[in-house]
């Protein structure tokens, strides 16, 4: 329980509150480019993924580990996360959820999510919609770790000192 607790702290929240928010902004955008612009699939993710990285790099450094001294590395290592994160979410794991898609059970899930938010869309586009969201769901879970255990994880004598 402990363990929880230091896990779910103070900053593991202020973290969170400032994802959802990155995180519906950037994908409200992705989906008005991809739906309303007719920019593909691939692009807006990437585009997608350009402003929640630049958003996630001020929030992360200057907001959520603010108090927390860092190395002089941390600039390679936010880098190394990012790519890490996007990599596994949204390259490996995006054939991952589009097959997913293809399966009853989630072909289910589908339409009945699609008949809760949006009755008059394609489905197919609806599914394609749920992918990019999962992916970006899951990259924003990796990335939260990267940030949080790698990049800015303190120093091991600040941490001494500390105890």
């Amino acid at each position: 329980m402990n363990k929880l607790k230091k896990i779910l702290d103070k900053t593991f929240w202020l973290y969170v509150g400032l994802g959802v928010l990155n995180y519906g902004v950037c994908n409200v955008i992705m989906l008005v480019l991809h739906h309303v612009f007719a920019v593909g699939e691939h692009e807006s993710l990437v585009i997608e993924f350009a402003m929640q990285t630049a958003i996630s790099f001020v929030l992360n450094r200057f907001v959520t580990f603010r108090g927390i001294p860092i190395s002089r590395v941390w600039p390679v290592k936010f880098v190394i996360s990012v790519a890490a994160s996007y990599l596994i979410a949204k390259v490996l794991l995006l054939k991952v959820f589009e097959y997913l898609m293809t399966l009853p059970f989630f072909i289910g899930i589908s339409d009945w999510l699609q008949g809760i938010v949006a009755k008059d869309a394609d489905p197919a586009k609806f599914r394609e919609s749920l992918v990019m969201l999962a992916c970006t769901f899951t990259y924003c879970v990796i990335n939260y770790i990267g940030q949080r255990y790698f990049v800015f994880k303190p120093r091991r004598e600040k941490q001494a000192a500390q105890k």
